[in-house]
């Protein structure tokens, strides 16, 4: 019979994949773990003897147990095919996916720069080989049996994301997860957020052994006329109702980043001293015409795609429009940008008449305090 020998006050038992203990074959008892995750074992009359044992992945994934030189893996048993999940941090352990007997294991999580996930148990480390992946804003973490990669199991850690910008002006961002009995954990992403400009919603993106791997942030994008980017993230539930993901907000102080109105919205990320980092979010849309409350503003319009829906967000900047120098141009009024004017083209940004238009917000002051009106701008009629 395949399992664990521990010995303890001159008795041998056989600690069984299946949560059964034995001596000498014959059935003299159970199996757990406790808080502390040593062994305990409850023989047929009740009494309980508690084994210090070691718990860890080895580097094909699979779980082993051990105790006086002696090892238990519990792929051994070629019927078993183990699985793994966790509950509020705790790893559960199911020997058999198709059985009932299940025990836990409490440890230490921590993610590393390569988005492997290890956990410290008593004392032991262990690094489990896999990757971040999910379609749903939630903290999911992937790994198989690397000698049968058909068995996969998968960690998933109820909390809530927060965002930060790091001293190079990446913006980041981290999870705060739940722990059973505990204070919360952590997990910090090594790298940094971008847009994912195909439905322009936040993404986290990585390579692992050669394939893509996204955690797909699900929100609203909003941005301020003054560039300051925020979105707001959906909360996500289980199929129970179960919360798994809490919604909450992410801001992130930006400015603008081109010298004309074409192509993609280029904002990049300021450092938490203010200045202007070397990391830029490109959002994809347009350059658009934006009737404000007291004058024409330029702007910009772009697409969300959240779940085959689509919504479209129309945002003006904070500035003017101004004739200077023999030129018309774009004057920012905000200090989050990278210029503080854009020359437009007349008859390919800017149309302008003679006559002043009956809206006021759409006349523009020239040389010798004469009006003259806008008739097209950024590729809107008027």
């Amino acid at each position: 019979m395949a399992g664990l020998q521990l010995t303890k006050n001159n008795e041998t038992f056989l600690i069984e994949p299946l949560g059964t203990v034995s001596q000498n074959n014959i059935a003299v008892g159970k199996w757990k773990t406790d808080q502390t995750n040593k062994i305990v074992v409850t023989k047929n009359d009740n009494s309980t003897i508690p084994f210090d044992v070691v718990w860890e992945f080895n580097s094909d994934n699979q779980l082993v147990v051990s105790a006086a030189g002696k090892k238990f893996n519990f792929t051994e048993v070629p019927a078993n095919v183990p699985r793994y999940e966790t509950q509020d941090a705790v790893l559960l352990v199911k020997p058999n996916k198709d059985q009932a007997f299940s025990f836990e294991l409490r440890g230490d999580w921590a993610l590393s720069e390569s988005h492997d996930l290890s956990i410290k148990i008593n004392g032991k480390t262990s690094v489990i080989d896999g990757f971040v992946n999910d379609p749903r804003s939630r903290f999911m973490f992937h790994f198989s049996n690397k000698k049968n990669l058909l068995q996969g199991s998968v960690f998933g850690f109820v909390g809530d994301w927060s965002e930060f910008v790091d001293a190079t002006g990446q913006p980041r961002l981290k999870f705060v997860y739940k722990r059973a009995g505990q204070g919360d954990g952590e997990f910090v992403l090594p790298k940094g957020v971008v847009v994912d400009k195909s439905m322009n919603q936040l993404m986290y993106e990585y390579d692992k052994d050669g394939k893509k791997r996204r955690i797909q942030l699900v929100g609203t994008l909003m941005i301020s006329d003054d560039f300051q980017i925020n979105y707001s993230l959906d909360r996500q539930t289980s199929s129970d109702g179960q919360q798994q993901v809490a919604s909450t907000t992410f801001n992130f102080n930006a400015a603008f980043k081109k010298n004309n109105f074409t192509g993609d919205l280029d904002l990049a990320i300021k450092k938490q001293d203010g200045t202007v980092g070397a990391t830029t979010i490109s959002i994809s849309g347009k350059f658009t015409a934006v009737l404000g409350s007291a004058r024409l503003l330029a702007g910009f319009t772009f697409e969300q795609n959240r779940a085959g829906n689509k919504t479209t967000t129309t945002f003006g900047f904070a500035g003017k429009l101004e004739f200077k120098q023999g030129s018309i141009q774009w004057a920012f009024t905000t200090d989050n940008t990278t210029t503080k004017t854009i020359t437009l083209a007349v008859n390919v940004d800017i149309n302008i008449s003679n006559s002043t238009q009956l809206d006021a917000r759409l006349n523009l002051a020239m040389e010798n305090g004469q009006l003259k009106g806008v008739t097209f701008f950024l590729g809107i009629a008027f």
